[in-house]
């Protein structure tokens, strides 16, 4: 048979005794009792289960503050609205500063080209406008002509050629009065009347002395025509692609050479260009006089009358362009 166990000390384990603590440890019974069993029961009890942390939230796609509505702003700190840009004024008004400032600064630059030490290499790149306007006063009489650089042969009246010339002057006006371009109507009409009296009225000798006055006479209403290209509408082939400037530069160049020329003759004979062309024979003011009978001054008159009034028409086109586009601009101003 077993001893029965004694009882011990909580804390040292020393056999007890009848006093309220351990004379070995010094503790207090009751104390050292209750420690004991609180210690029991903490370890008897379950662990409480983990805490489960939530997954983390994935960033918004978008900023949440974007979101939010704009704050009204009060109307005494707000800013003066500010007129929306019209690109269609902004163009016209771009327009107008060049239709103003172009041409008086091209024939001003031309100008000083011609009456200066460079009048020969200027007439270098004129001359082939000379030769031109040589051609097409034999075109528009029913004769063959090949312009060069330097020289153009005209050869004799072709039937052909001339109904050839009449035909494409037909189309060209015909497309004109379908697009409603009335300008390009009255011109092509022009022409149309022209080359009739030129091939069917005129006589051959007439004809010829048409030819030599046609050099210097046509580069002056070519370099006109040219000229008046800054006037080409926007959207057109030559204000897309900006043929114009060139146009511009050549016509002035070539108007300038031929009147000032016969602007200085009118004070000295000595400036009216006889003589004799390498290759080609008597210059075309000799033939003129020599061969049609010209005298000085009917030669330098009619020259110079021409001129001014290719400037004079060229004048009444730049302001009414003009005109026009502060009209065009007025509404939007």
């Amino acid at each position: 048979m077993e001893p029965s166990s004694v009882p011990t000390c909580p804390r040292c384990s020393a056999p007890r005794i009848l006093r309220p603590e351990c004379p070995q440890c010094g503790v207090i019974y009751a104390k050292a009792d209750a420690l004991a069993a609180r210690r029991a029961t903490q370890q008897a009890a379950p662990p409480p289960p983990a805490e489960v942390m939530p997954p983390p939230e994935a960033p918004p796609l978008v900023d949440p503050a974007w979101l939010a509505p704009t704050p009204e702003l009060r109307s005494d700190v707000l800013f003066e609205r500010t007129p929306d840009l019209d690109a269609d004024a902004e163009e016209a008004a771009y327009e107008l500063k060049l239709y103003i400032f172009v041409l008086p600064v091209a024939l001003l630059v031309s100008y000083l080209a011609v009456s200066g030490g460079t009048g020969f290499i200027v007439r270098l790149f004129t001359m082939p406008l000379h030769e031109v306007g040589h051609a097409v006063t034999a075109w528009l009489c029913g004769h063959v002509a090949f312009p060069t650089l330097w020289l153009t042969p005209i050869f004799g009246r072709s039937f052909l050629l001339a109904a050839a010339a009449a035909a494409g002057l037909g189309f060209w006006t015909w497309r004109s009065w379908k697009r409603r371009r009335w300008g390009q109507v009255a011109a092509g009409v022009g022409l149309l009347l022209l080359q009739f009296v030129g091939t069917v009225v005129i006589s051959r000798t007439t004809a010829m002395m048409l030819f030599s006055f046609g050099g210097d006479g046509l580069m002056m209403v070519l370099g006109t025509l040219l000229m008046a290209t800054l006037y080409a509408p926007p959207g057109s082939y030559l204000h897309e692609h900006g043929l114009r400037w060139g146009f511009v530069a050549i016509g002035a160049t070539s108007y300038v050479d031929g009147f000032h020329t016969w602007w200085k003759a009118r004070t000295d004979f000595a400036e009216i260009p006889f003589g004799q062309n390498e290759g080609v024979g008597m210059s075309d003011a000799s033939r003129l006089v020599e061969e049609h009978g010209w005298d000085e001054r009917a030669l330098i008159s009619r020259y110079v009358t021409l001129g001014v009034l290719c400037l004079v028409g060229l004048a009444v086109l730049y302001a009414v362009q003009i005109v026009r586009m502060r009209k065009r601009l007025a509404p939007k101003a």
